[in-house]
Protein backbone atom coordinates (compact mmCIF):
# COMPACT_ATOMS: atom_id res chain seq x y z
CA UNK A 1 0.00 0.00 0.00
CA UNK A 2 1.48 3.46 -1.31
CA UNK A 3 1.49 6.43 1.06
CA UNK A 4 0.47 9.92 -0.30
CA UNK A 5 0.84 12.83 1.34
CA UNK A 6 -2.40 15.17 0.92
CA UNK A 7 -1.87 17.89 -1.79
CA UNK A 8 -1.29 20.93 0.27
CA UNK A 9 1.05 19.18 1.78
CA UNK A 10 3.16 17.74 -1.43
CA UNK A 11 3.44 20.36 -3.50
CA UNK A 12 7.12 22.54 -2.50
CA UNK A 13 8.51 19.10 -1.22
CA UNK A 14 7.61 17.17 -4.36
CA UNK A 15 8.86 20.22 -6.88
CA UNK A 16 12.19 20.24 -4.67
CA UNK A 17 13.00 16.29 -5.03
CA UNK A 18 11.77 16.62 -9.32
CA UNK A 19 14.69 19.29 -9.50
CA UNK A 20 16.93 17.27 -7.22
CA UNK A 21 16.37 13.67 -8.87
CA UNK A 22 19.24 14.38 -11.35
CA UNK A 23 21.87 14.28 -8.31
CA UNK A 24 19.95 12.19 -5.91
CA UNK A 25 18.35 9.89 -7.93
CA UNK A 26 17.37 6.76 -5.65
CA UNK A 27 16.65 9.30 -2.62
CA UNK A 28 14.65 11.93 -4.90
CA UNK A 29 12.43 8.97 -6.68
CA UNK A 30 11.43 7.48 -3.23
CA UNK A 31 10.64 10.91 -1.80
CA UNK A 32 8.64 11.88 -4.67
CA UNK A 33 6.52 8.84 -5.25
CA UNK A 34 5.78 8.79 -1.46
CA UNK A 35 4.81 12.26 -2.05
CA UNK A 36 2.98 12.58 -5.39
CA UNK A 37 2.23 8.74 -5.39
CA UNK A 38 3.91 8.51 -9.34
CA UNK A 39 6.99 8.08 -10.80
CA UNK A 40 9.44 11.31 -10.73
CA UNK A 41 11.04 10.06 -14.34
CA UNK A 42 7.38 10.12 -16.08
CA UNK A 43 6.81 13.45 -15.28
CA UNK A 44 7.16 17.03 -17.18
CA UNK A 45 10.03 18.81 -15.94
CA UNK A 46 9.22 21.99 -13.86
CA UNK A 47 8.62 24.97 -15.51
CA UNK A 48 9.73 28.77 -14.19
CA UNK A 49 7.53 31.28 -13.92
CA UNK A 50 8.82 34.62 -15.79
CA UNK A 51 7.00 36.62 -13.47
CA UNK A 52 8.84 35.88 -10.56
CA UNK A 53 12.42 36.12 -11.93
CA UNK A 54 11.71 40.00 -12.72
CA UNK A 55 12.68 42.26 -10.31
CA UNK A 56 11.67 46.33 -9.88
CA UNK A 57 15.26 47.25 -9.07
CA UNK A 58 19.18 45.89 -8.99
CA UNK A 59 22.31 47.12 -8.24
CA UNK A 60 24.25 49.62 -10.36
CA UNK A 61 27.60 49.79 -10.28
CA UNK A 62 28.84 53.40 -10.58
CA UNK A 63 32.89 53.67 -11.47
CA UNK A 64 35.40 56.95 -12.06
CA UNK A 65 38.27 55.75 -14.16
CA UNK A 66 36.86 51.91 -14.17
CA UNK A 67 37.44 51.76 -10.31
CA UNK A 68 33.95 50.75 -8.39
CA UNK A 69 32.63 54.08 -6.25
CA UNK A 70 29.71 52.79 -5.36
CA UNK A 71 27.03 50.69 -5.34
CA UNK A 72 22.86 52.41 -6.27
CA UNK A 73 19.74 50.59 -5.63
CA UNK A 74 17.83 51.73 -8.56
CA UNK A 75 14.92 50.92 -10.41
CA UNK A 76 14.88 48.36 -13.37
CA UNK A 77 13.09 51.03 -15.85
CA UNK A 78 15.52 54.03 -15.13
CA UNK A 79 16.65 55.79 -18.22
CA UNK A 80 19.96 56.33 -19.25
CA UNK A 81 19.57 59.70 -18.11
CA UNK A 82 18.34 59.09 -14.84
CA UNK A 83 21.37 56.89 -14.17
CA UNK A 84 23.72 59.20 -14.81
CA UNK A 85 21.80 61.73 -12.76
CA UNK A 86 21.91 58.59 -9.71
CA UNK A 87 25.30 58.32 -10.67
CA UNK A 88 26.73 62.04 -10.48
CA UNK A 89 24.74 62.34 -7.37
CA UNK A 90 26.16 59.80 -5.27
CA UNK A 91 28.85 61.55 -2.25
CA UNK A 92 31.63 58.99 -2.84
CA UNK A 93 31.16 59.88 -6.51
CA UNK A 94 31.50 63.34 -6.11
CA UNK A 95 34.55 63.79 -4.13
CA UNK A 96 36.26 61.49 -7.01
CA UNK A 97 34.68 63.91 -9.25
CA UNK A 98 35.62 67.51 -7.55
CA UNK A 99 37.32 69.69 -9.22
CA UNK A 100 37.62 67.10 -12.44
CA UNK A 101 35.85 67.32 -16.39
CA UNK A 102 33.94 64.40 -17.23
CA UNK A 103 35.31 63.43 -20.79
CA UNK A 104 33.02 60.29 -21.14
CA UNK A 105 29.99 58.59 -19.82
CA UNK A 106 29.68 54.93 -20.35
CA UNK A 107 26.48 53.56 -19.37
CA UNK A 108 25.75 49.61 -19.53
CA UNK A 109 21.76 49.35 -18.36
CA UNK A 110 21.42 47.27 -15.85
CA UNK A 111 24.81 46.42 -14.62
CA UNK A 112 27.13 50.31 -14.65
CA UNK A 113 28.13 53.34 -15.17
CA UNK A 114 31.40 54.68 -15.57
CA UNK A 115 32.85 58.27 -15.43
CA UNK A 116 36.35 58.69 -17.22
CA UNK A 117 37.39 61.61 -15.77
CA UNK A 118 40.22 64.01 -16.66
CA UNK A 119 42.42 66.43 -14.57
Amino acid sequence: MKRVAPPWFALRPRRAASLLFPFAPHLCCEVYEWLAGERVWEQAWPEADPALLERDTYMLVVQVNGKLRDRIEVESDASEEQLLELARSSDNVQRHLDGKAIVKEIVVPGRLVNLVVKG
